[in-house]
């Protein structure tokens, strides 16, 4: 029974393997912000180029512009995390970018070490290397929400299609929060960064960062620090300005590279921290720039 049972999975796992390369990629659905992030994580330890651009960070920084940056860019930011997980994936990888751009908005969160764990132990990239199916996107999950999702989705439009008359539904892109639960939202961001880290600890985190900074520079990778803009009523609050205090101090602008972008105005944020489109389109065009500009 059990070598049957055996026998069964390895045929099921078999045919998969030569399946999955078949799939629609219409199909292709990522359920999660947690699991596109795994995904994001093994992309970049399999995939990216020896010399491709990196930029660790946050959701602040996921906000930039793929298309803007372009193919050689890959963005090692985590929504929920921050630049720690990227720089250990990095290191635990061993890779080394040709450029290397750090937000340093989320110096206080620790690594992610589930994830950055998960896309670099060894047994797992072998066998991930052996076969896709063993990849985040390669999980049978995410054709089968993904057919879901378009066939539900073509369902409730032909729907709302028929109860119109015919007539096209309207859709409203980029629509911005309502003022009531911005307003909360804003208290909240004022809170956790009216909070006063403790001197050590960012003492401990830039000592942790500049050890990794400072190994990826004798290797040849270019790092470049950077802030990612944030409401102005919150940019000199007691968190972000002991975070750029502490940088500065410890990376002085005389020996190591800095990127200034100018602080958001007012309505480039949607919640405060994170850029509308044409405010991260226009930082994703800075960081292009600033890579010729090292050449």
């Amino acid at each position: 029974m059990i070598k049957k049972s055996l026998i069964t999975a390895l045929v099921l796992v078999m045919g998969y393997h030569c399946v999955l390369p078949l799939l629609s990629k219409n199909y292709f659905w990522i359920p999660g912000q947690q699991r596109a992030n795994y995904v994001r994580a093994q992309q970049f330890v399999h995939d990216a180029a020896a010399d491709a651009k990196v930029v660790v960070g946050s959701s602040m920084a996921n906000e930039l512009s793929q298309e803007i940056l372009g193919k050689d860019f890959v963005k090692l930011t985590f929504p929920a995390g921050g630049s720690f997980t990227g720089l250990d994936i990095i290191h635990q990888a061993e890779k080394r970018p040709a450029v290397l751009f750090i937000e340093i908005n989320t110096l206080l969160r620790d690594t992610d070490k589930g994830l950055a764990d998960d896309a670099t132990s060894a047994w797992r990239r072998k066998i991930r290397e052996a076969s896709p199916i063993f990849k985040e996107e390669g999980r049978p999950s995410n054709y089968q929400v993904g057919f879901l999702n378009i066939w539900v989705g073509r369902v409730c439009n032909g729907v709302v299609k028929v109860l119109n008359g015919g007539n096209k539904s309207e859709v409203v892109a980029d629509a911005p929060m309502d003022p009531s639960v911005l307003e909360n939202v804003m208290k909240a961001n004022r809170e956790v960064l009216g909070r006063q880290p403790s001197e050590a600890d960012l003492a401990a985190r830039t000592k942790r960062l500049g050890e990794i900074v400072d190994k990826l520079t004798q290797a040849g990778t270019k790092c470049v620090f950077f802030e990612m803009p944030i409401h102005p009523s919150l940019v000199e609050l007691s968190e972000p300005a002991a975070v750029r205090k502490t940088m500065l101090s410890r990376f002085p602008q005389e020996q190591y590279v800095w990127m200034t972008i100018a602080q958001s105005g007012a309505d480039e944020t949607s919640d405060g921290i994170h850029l509308v489109k044409a405010a991260a389109d226009r930082v994703s065009q800075q960081l292009v720039e600033k890579v010729k500009s090292l050449n």
